[in-house]
């Protein structure tokens, strides 16, 4: 084949890989709007990206093996196929469930597709090309992942979160093409006995109980019946799943592999990286949008320098790998991110965006650097091995991801349930505290129960719901039935008193104006004088009656007012706090997970 035949059926393998991996994150920056398009909660409208990364990780191994078996072009091109076809039915989804099982069976699709791309790639370029291969897959794949919230950003901005998932219609055909033309076929020649479909079967309980059971523990409760057999059966299908592969004479997975310690230790280090990956994606999007009220495109261009710091990072981890190892690129790389978030815990919703942009880009370094991993990972496998080490590379990756997704969001969802309560019961004192009538004080205090009563977290769009509150409570002020006097020591009061004075003054005038034209009847012109003015007189008491009440309603609109900004300036703080809490709680476990780094090289564990 020719150079440029070759060029465009790698370019042809690229384009499929991007678009498999954006698939992953691509959809978490349209959470926020998914849960108000299909009234659900950000557990819920999470297994639209959960889901997926399911997908991905319980069928690449299992598609690696039918590849290497049954051809690797040949199920290439079935992937896809299968990937398009879903992708054009999730965009007409109308339901929640529909988009999940449409997004299930895209993510089978990208399953075929992602590792594939490194072992058809090897053997249409070379084995002696395989570190500058996994390189550029490695880079793509890091690329594609982070750029997943700005790409559907943009299309959010200007179109809708139907397109997410249009848009891979028009470039999985292009990819389809090139790889159908410019790619030639490649098998494991040295598999032997069946397909272990028992084994992946087992694989696919393990990891739907395991992540069923994290996502919506919270939800069901952690000891429910539910939850508690979601756990029994994720731990009674690795029990079955370790027997039956030491028994079966091709395993799905091959646990011969894992001798092989750069392998083993590349491929947890990728894993984490998948875990990590949740926070830019998932969780400080959802802060962005949710907290600090960013529409999806302004929260998009936030976190894009997470995208364009790994395309810096990443070949500079690669050359910095072939002087010094992988090993020592990798530990940074975790240790970078960790840095990152333990930096991101310290954000307000008074942090510049600036400043934010810097700590992702400190994050965005480090997932460069540790994407190394995906490169030590099959560097030292046999060429006949790469496509199931691509595989369980890639499979570690997206059950990461699942984790991620499943730890972080459970922990973020306990976070932001304490802030709720301690936002209501806050502002229900500060209600109380307020010189306000009984009428406005039942309908503040009965619409912020509302506000974040347990059935709130069905209705997310809290931006709206401030709004609607704030309305209300203004209406609530707005009626004159019973209104407190203003608060002593006020400029108010002091008005209100002043209009009193003036009242009584003005009435005790009136009556002796009456007095000295019941005295003056026999004067016609005097009785008519003294007519008009008593009668001025009685007009100016009624202004002055009307001047103390608006003084009474402005005194209550700005004790109501009041009250709004101390429970904003309090919202903000709790839920930043449970953002933060979130955020150091996975920089430990990466800082605990980090030295798995140390063993990412040969070098280091002959």
């Amino acid at each position: 084949m020719s150079k440029t035949g070759k060029i465009l059926g790698f370019s042809g393998l690229i384009i499929a890989m991007f678009m498999g991996t954006l698939d992953s994150t691509i959809v978490n920056i349209a959470l926020p709007k998914l849960m108000t398009e299909f009234n659900t909660n950000l557990s819920g409208a999470s297994w639209v990206a959960t889901i997926y990364a399911l997908a991905l990780a319980v069928f690449m191994i299992s598609a690696t093996k039918l590849a290497d078996k049954f051809g690797r072009k040949k199920i290439m091109l079935l992937g896809l196929a299968f990937f398009t076809l879903f992708s054009a039915a999730c965009m007409y989804a109308n339901s929640l469930s529909m988009l999940l099982v449409f997004r299930f069976f895209q993510g089978i699709g990208g399953a075929i597709i992602t590792p594939l791309v490194l072992p058809i790639g090897i053997n249409l370029l070379g084995k002696h090309n395989i570190s500058k291969i996994a390189a550029v897959v490695g880079e793509f794949t890091a690329l594609s992942a982070a750029s997943g919230p700005a790409a559907g950003g943009m299309i959010l901005e200007y179109t809708s979160w139907h397109w997410i998932f249009g848009l891979n219609v028009p470039i999985g055909v292009i990819a389809f093409l090139l790889v159908l033309i410019f790619t030639r076929e490649s098998y494991d020649d040295t598999l032997v006995g069946k397909f272990d479909i028992l084994g992946m079967l087992m694989l696919t309980l393990i990891l739907g109980g395991l992540t069923f059971g994290l996502l919506e523990g919270r939800e069901y409760g952690w000891t429910s019946t539910l939850i508690l057999s979601s756990f029994g059966a994720g731990i009674v299908g690795l029990i079955l799943f370790i027997f039956v592969e030491l028994k079966v004479s091709s395993p799905i997975v091959e646990f011969n592999l894992f001798r092989e310690k750069t392998f083993t230790a590349s491929s947890i280090v990728y894993l984490i990286t998948g875990f990590a990956l949740v926070v830019p994606s998932v969780i400080f999007n959802y802060y962005l949008q949710n907290v600090l009220n960013y529409t999806a495109l302004h929260a998009a261009l936030t976190i894009i320098p997470v995208s364009l710091a790994i395309v810096v990072a990443m070949p500079l981890g690669t050359r910095l790998a072939d002087k010094i190892g992988a090993h020592p690129v990798n530990f940074v790389g975790i240790l970078l991110i960790s840095a990152s978030f333990l930096t991101l815990s310290l954000i307000t919703t008074d942090t510049s965006r600036t400043v934010m942009i810097v700590f992702l880009i400190i994050s965005g370094a480090g997932f460069g650097f540790s994407t190394v991993s995906y490169v030590s990972s099959v560097k030292h496998l046999p060429q006949a091995k790469t496509g199931t080490g691509s595989g369980i590379a890639n499979s570690a990756r997206q059950i990461g991801m699942c984790l991620g997704i499943a730890v972080l969001v459970t922990i973020l969802n306990a976070n932001v349930a304490t802030a709720k309560n301690d936002i209501r019961d806050t502002a229900i004192a500060v209600v109380n505290s307020k010189n306000i009538s009984d009428h406005t004080r039942h309908v503040a205090t009965t619409e912020i129960k509302t506000l974040f009563s347990k059935d709130d977290s069905k209705n997310t769009d809290y931006a709206a719901k401030q709004k609607q509150l704030t309305h209300k409570l203004k209406t609530a002020a707005s009626d004159q039935s019973h209104l407190p006097i203003p608060a002593a020591d006020t400029d108010y009061r002091k008005l209100y008193d002043a209009t009193q004075k003036l009242s009584a003054g003005t009435n005790q005038l009136t009556e002796a104006l009456q007095k000295t034209r019941h005295l003056t009847a026999s004067n016609a012109q005097v009785t008519t004088l003294i007519g008009s003015l008593i009668n001025g007189s009685t007009t100016l008491e009624q202004g002055q009656n009307k001047t103390a009440t608006a003084v009474q309603l402005l005194a209550q609109k700005d004790e109501l007012q009041d009250a709004l900004n101390q429970i904003k300036t309090q919202k903000n703080t709790q839920m930043s706090q449970a953002f933060s809490k979130t955020y150091l709680i996975c920089a430990l476990l990466l800082v605990i997970c980090s030295p798995i780094a140390l063993f990412s090289d040969r070098r280091v564990t002959d």
